[in-house]
């Protein structure tokens, strides 16, 4: 009983500060402006304009270029037309280059003057950024190339457009009992995007909760009090347990609240909430792998908070243990091109890695069910020793004072007997 009033008494002290109610409230509002911004600027025409030096020998596609940037949605470009009817080619590329280096222009394009046999394009550009423009330049061009060769050819207009035609793509999802079902891909990926970028701001700050409070209790003393009546194993679960439930708690108000906007069909962007995208299967996965991911890095902070006397303290032996959180984050592009693939189900049941990339592949293309069982089993097991080795740094830790401990002194207590 007296550790579930240690819990009830971590979790009260934080769902009542006006941080939780403002981390609550501010966490999926960043999250969707995030999402939501970008695709609102894009509507809005909020593309920076850029201008593109265009030296056509002829105006072979001078105007048939404008179109094309015109019909693949490219407004925001603007050709700059550099006339070399009266001067050499050189010149003109010479006062291109002195137009790209004042910045009178952002790049510049130099059409071959036999371009239709030739094929050839060069692209100048001032810094790296700009190469992205050539991407963007590149279909426009093909398509005037293919324009300029049909009519040379003496294709007809209605042979030309069916030629031009293009594949019309229907998704489709093949759910793992084999069913047909449609489904819409892009929302699907960015609340899995979202979901996981919560999943790893919840473990961290609250893992550092956990951390921080222990810190400051040792420093109030206020833990010798408490160690008067209750062990000192059952004080760090129940600050773990309480600290663990004020997170669930925050995702519980989050799912309500998400489930309530998508009954009421809010729209904002072109992005709909749409609760069904919220399936048992990944609600399921999200909890577990937070709770287990939050007791997992809960107990090493805990930990750590015992051995240290200040946050500055901590950092030495906090630093890696963050990271063990930020690097499958930057795996996550590896996972979502191949979920099924070797690497990603290796890296995705690696203890420190599975709260995030396991949860990846659920989202993107839910993996075997002895998978997900076995990331969990595997998860539980380094808990229990990960709490092992917590418990002895708590309780070896926890009312010493002074300078901070160094790494030779850490693994000296660890290799004291329990």
């Amino acid at each position: 009983m007296k550790t579930w009033s240690i819990v009830r008494r971590e979790y009260l002290e934080r769902v009542r500060t006006r941080g939780f109610l403002i981390s609550t409230v501010l966490v999926p509002l960043f999250m969707g402006l995030i999402i939501v911004v970008p695709m609102l600027l894009s509507q809005s025409g909020g593309e920076e304009q850029r201008s593109i030096g265009l030296i056509d020998p002829g105006r072979q596609v001078t105007e048939s270029l404008r179109r094309a940037l015109d019909e693949i949605e490219r407004e925001n470009f603007a050709l700059v037309t550099i006339n070399v009817e009266r001067r050499s080619l050189a010149d003109g590329v010479a006062e291109m280059r002195d137009m790209i280096r004042d910045e009178a222009i952002d790049s510049g394009v130099v059409i071959d003057p036999d371009f239709v046999n030739t094929r050839r394009a060069a692209f100048y550009s001032k810094s790296v950024s700009s190469m992205m423009l050539m991407d963007d330049l590149r279909p426009a061009l093909n398509r005037v190339l293919s324009e300029q060769r049909f009519q040379r050819a003496g294709v007809s207009d209605s042979l030309r457009v069916y030629l031009a035609g293009r594949a019309q793509w229907e998704r489709i999802t093949v759910t793992a009992e084999g069913e047909e079902t449609e489904q819409d891909e892009p929302s699907a990926f960015i609340v899995a995007v979202t979901m996981i970028m919560i999943l790893y701001m919840m473990i961290l700050f609250y893992g550092q909760h956990t951390l921080t409070g222990v810190i400051e209790e040792k420093n109030s003393r206020v833990v010798e009090i408490l160690l008067s009546s209750v062990p000192t194993s059952n004080l760090m679960l129940g600050k773990v347990l309480g600290i663990g439930m004020a997170g669930l708690t925050q995702f519980a108000i989050w799912t309500a609240t998400l489930t309530w906007l998508s009954g009421t069909g809010f729209s904002v962007g072109g992005f709909s909430l749409d609760g069904s995208l919220l399936t048992p299967v990944i609600l399921v996965s999200f909890v577990v792998n937070f709770v287990l991911g939050f007791f997992l890095f809960a107990m090493l902070y805990a930990g750590v908070g015992a051995l240290c006397n200040t946050v500055q303290d901590s950092q030495q032996f906090a630093t890696p243990i963050a990271m063990c959180a930020i690097i499958p984050v930057l795996l996550l592009s590896l996972v979502i091109r191949a979920p099924d693939s070797t690497v990603a189900v290796v890296l995705s049941l690696i203890p420190l890695f599975t709260p995030i990339l396991m949860f990846m592949r659920v989202s993107v293309q839910t993996p075997p069910l002895w998978q997900i069982l076995l990331s969990w089993v595997l998860m539980i097991a380094t808990i229990l020793a990960a709490a092992r080795v917590a418990g002895k740094l708590y309780r070896l830790g926890i009312l010493t004072h002074g300078s901070a401990p160094s790494w030779r002194t850490v693994m000296k207590i660890l290799r004291q007997p329990d």
